[in-house]
């Protein structure tokens, strides 16, 4: 299986949108909480919610997601 691991800037917008893509092709997505950033936090965790529930994507801190998906 590939998978995509998404960091970077406005998780709520790019974050999100780039999960959707990789989700859409059939990528496993991770996405290390502590390693996005966002502009309004309440919009962020939905945004991770969202991915979660949704793309069924890995959520959690970098360490949890290096041990988690190896």
């Amino acid at each position: 299986m590939d998978r995509i691991v998404l960091t970077g800037q406005v998780t709520e917008q790019c974050i999100l949108y780039s999960a959707l893509d990789a989700y859409v092709r059939h990528f496993d997505v991770a996405v290390p909480r502590d390693a996005v950033a966002h502009i309004h936090e309440d919009l962020s965790e939905a945004a991770l919610t969202m991915m979660q529930r949704n793309m069924r994507a890995h959520i959690g801190t970098t360490a949890e997601l290096i041990t988690t998906l190896r």
